[in-house]
């Protein structure tokens, strides 16, 4: 087991399908949600419940921790990375638009119904992104050995 560098980490986060998104409530309670991640300009990204417990908890504390994660079924190979920073709802409807389409990348699928209907709202939105301010990855490799990520 070794520390990843920061390309393998990139590697790791642009590869893992499913993350997990962790935050605090007001009463210092942990919460997590797992959702599909997209980049977009520099920023991780998700499509999460525009009311949902993350909403509830960035209203008092706005850090949050991302969890990536990627193992072989034997655990012969596995990585995890953690990035830590700041998250926030983005309400601009080009910007939304625009994640919309990311996802769909992602995913092989058109949310061009799912942006127009919330391009509607000017109170609430489903874009969750955060500023990656640390990235940390720990996995199986062995000191020195390149980390081969499944196919």
């Amino acid at each position: 087991m070794r520390a990843m560098t920061a390309e393998e980490t990139g590697a790791v986060i642009s590869r893992c399908k499913w993350a997990t998104i962790c935050t605090v409530s007001e009463d210092g309670e942990p919460y997590a949600i797992e959702a599909t991640p997209f980049l977009m300009d520099g920023r991780h990204c998700f499509m999460i419940n525009p009311r949902g417990g993350t909403w509830k908890n960035l209203r008092h504390n706005n850090r949050v921790l991302l969890k990536y994660t990627m193992a072989s079924p034997a655990l012969d190979f596995w990585a995890g990375v953690s990035c830590r920073g700041a998250g926030e709802f983005v309400l601009d409807g080009a910007t939304l638009r625009e994640g919309w389409r990311l996802l769909g990348e992602v995913m092989g699928a058109d949310y061009s119904e799912a942006a127009r209907r919330f391009e509607r709202y000017t109170d609430r939105t489903p874009l969750f992104c955060v500023t990656v301010e640390e990235t940390t990855g720990r996995c199986s490799a062995l000191k020195g050995a390149p980390l081969d990520l499944p196919a």
